[in-house]
């Protein structure tokens, strides 16, 4: 058969297409959008530690102009991923302000290497392994006078060939490599982490549910957007990540490695697919999880049909591990609401749902009877057919403003919000319910107010009770309780 032929191509294609169903149970997570494999996309940026972003911009530019070299000789720059990755390099060193620090490019000799399998995402395909070689002979010819030992040179490369991540060790305790120590430490974590099984969750809630300040709580980011959401047919897709590199990436018919705040809340009219998939790392108790969150259109039945259709398909083709439903608390027992747990109900299967009672700072803890709603709110889900319903109340926004306060200043106003969190929540006592409905879960108080308000606002527990049921956890939580 032709290297170069249809056929082979063909079945070339459903070999990958098949490595990237990741089975998982008795089902399998798809990871294909448009040709790029959303696995790439856990991965962090390593260049942020390549101390070519403190060079002068000469050296900068030489560096990115090899790189460019040698991954137009394996013919990848055509590709849509490795494409992405050339510009976000050249973004990313760019955007530093070099002081000169005095090298030349022979410095950057392994550190380029290691660089071009970073782009290729550390998966060398049958093809690119057939490709290395031209590239290994174009980068002796660029580092001709650069002393290059190629005895490190093939160890580099039959390392990623193999996909060996044990002998990244052995790499990084070669003294001629020593310059190179961190970054092989940083591509060993984002190999480890994109060779984890992920972990798929889908989320569905009627309109004003606040589904999107959910999402953004679970990852602690500002990455979803309440209005973009109730006027899109789009699913959103939400990658954890290796590690934090500080930089969110983004395919909505572009793929952007560097998204700003404007194309993650800006929806691209060129994008005629229907998912959007954002890469961020997660913060809190889901961080080190290589977990997909699925954000559904928001249900609305007497509204756009459109979003409805596209969520029960979603729902119906059950590729997820775990489906989390939110509902408001100000707004609980509605029509539509009734409706959309009647069709979950009817074609959820053996699958979990994890109920989550959103917005329950809304509560007047003085005047209302917390334990009372939750449980009436329970009682309606068994009225429903859900055996054993578990229902989880949560503060999105106070979990979301804690988590902030970790990693930035927060406004004058965010603030005095987290702090009156901090007080009614305090009185609430979430923890009391958490500690009695779910016995086997379990989370330890922290030292700060500020991030006690991650327990006391629920996420903590969701968090954890989310890990233990798209891990193994039986379904209906009887592993939990």
């Amino acid at each position: 058969m032709k290297k170069n032929g249809k056929k082979y191509r063909r079945l070339q294609k459903e070999k990958e297409l098949r490595k990237n169903l990741v089975a998982i149970g008795n089902f399998n997570i798809c990871q294909e959008v448009d040709g790029i494999n959303i696995g790439a996309l856990a991965i962090s940026h390593i260049i942020i530690k390549n101390p070519i972003m403190y060079e002068c911009e000469e050296l900068k530019r030489d560096y990115i102009n090899k790189l460019n070299i040698l991954i137009k000789t394996g013919g990848w720059n055509r590709r849509k991923y490795e494409s992405a990755e050339l510009k976000a390099y050249e973004n990313i060193i760019f955007g530093v302000r070099g002081n000169a620090e005095g090298h030349d490019i022979s410095y950057y000799k392994y550190f380029l290497l290691f660089d071009i399998f970073h782009i290729l995402g550390y998966e060398v395909k049958n093809e690119d392994a057939e490709k290395l070689e031209s590239v290994k002979e174009r980068y002796l010819i660029e580092f001709e006078d650069s002393a290059v030992d190629k005895k490190i040179v093939n160890d580099i490369v039959k390392t990623f060939v193999r996909g060996e991540i044990r002998k990244l060790k052995q790499l990084a305790d070669n003294s001629l490599l020593s310059h190179e120590k961190e970054y092989i430490f940083l591509i060993k974590k984002n190999m480890a982490f994109r060779k984890k099984a992920p972990s798929s969750v889908m989320v569905t809630a009627t309109m004003s549910a606040g589904k999107s300040t959910f999402i953004n709580a679970l990852a602690g980011k500002y990455i979803c957007l309440s209005q973009n959401m109730a006027c899109t047919s789009k699913i959103h897709c939400i990658v954890n990540k290796a590690f934090e590199d500080n930089f969110a990436y983004e395919y909505d018919h572009d793929l952007i490695l560097t998204a700003g705040k404007e194309e993650l809340l800006n929806d691209n009219e060129l994008n005629k697919s229907d998912k959007i998939v954002v890469g961020t790392k997660f913060i809190g108790g889901l961080s080190k999880e290589r977990i997909i969150v699925n954000d559904s259109p928001g249900v609305n039945f007497s509204g756009d049909q459109e979003h409805k259709i596209i969520t029960e398909k979603l729902i119906k083709r059950k590729n997820y591990n775990l489906l989390i439903y939110i509902m408001n608390a100000t707004q609980l027992g509605t029509n539509d609401e009734d409706s959309h747990l009647d069709y979950v109900k009817n074609t959820i299967g053996r699958k979990p749902v994890l109920f989550i009672i959103n917005k329950i700072d809304t509560f007047n803890v003085e005047e209302e009877d917390i334990g009372a709603a939750i449980g009436r709110q329970t009682e309606l889900l068994k009225k429903k057919g859900f055996k054993a319903p578990m229902v989880c109340p949560v503060s999105s926004r106070a979990a979301y403003l804690a988590k902030q306060f970790l990693i930035s200043k927060l406004s004058r106003t965010e603030e005095r919000e987290l702090y009156n969190f901090v007080d009614k929540f305090d009185q609430m006592n979430l923890p009391e319910y958490y500690t009695s409905a779910f016995k086997k879960i379990s989370v330890a108080d922290c030292g700060s107010e500020e991030e006690q308000l991650l327990k006391t606002s629920g996420i903590a527990y969701v968090e954890k009770i989310v890990k233990v049921l798209t891990t193994g956890g039986k379904i209906n939580g009887t592993g939990l309780c």
